[in-house]
């Protein structure tokens, strides 16, 4: 018999093909990504689980994966990979030149929201945050991810100052 999971999905296929969309750079900045929201305290278990391109938290009920596709690439593996596991998604896309930006698939949810990019402060938790001045806040912690209507800043300055695309560096860390 063939059990359907997320390596074998219906005829022994990974259910995130292996292609050239995950690169060193793009699996350390979810690495690191992994690691400032809290999801992962054992580095080994998460180097181990990010190199299959996707890390699944079950306490959490979120699932994470990375690409260097463009949108809207990957969006019905990723939402078939949402609806097997029946958890929230978010998918970190990295392009070299502009940084790391973020979609979002939310359980039993028909439509993606697009386009966030990593906001923090310094000692603070990670917060997805639109890049356009409207939509969901989406605070992420080893708790899972919660949606917020109000802005985790209070001005533009502040905006600006926590907003991470880690193009130079993979780290996610929140220090100015």
């Amino acid at each position: 018999m063939n059990m359907v999971t997320p390596q074998r999905p219906h005829g022994g296929e990974p259910l995130l093909p292996h292609t050239v969309h995950r690169t060193y750079r793009t699996l350390s900045r979810l690495g690191a990504f992994l690691s400032a929201t809290g999801l992962s305290p054992d580095s080994n278990e998460m180097s181990y689980r990010t190199n299959e391109g996707f890390y699944v938290d079950q306490e959490a009920g979120v699932v994470v994966t990375a690409t260097s596709c463009d949108r809207p690439l990957l969006f019905a593996e990723c939402e078939t990979l949402a609806l097997l596991l029946q958890m929230d998604l978010v998918v970190l896309r990295f392009d070299p030149l502009l940084g790391a930006s973020f979609d979002v698939l939310m359980d039993g949810s028909q439509s993606w929201l697009c386009d966030f990019l990593a906001w923090r402060r310094d000692g603070g938790d990670m917060w997805l945050v639109p890049s356009q001045a409207s939509g969901p806040f989406f605070r992420f912690t080893g708790k899972g991810l919660e949606a917020y209507e109000g802005a985790p800043y209070s001005n533009g300055a502040e905006r600006y100052a926590g907003i991470m695309r880690a193009i130079e560096r993979p780290s996610f860390d929140g220090g100015f």
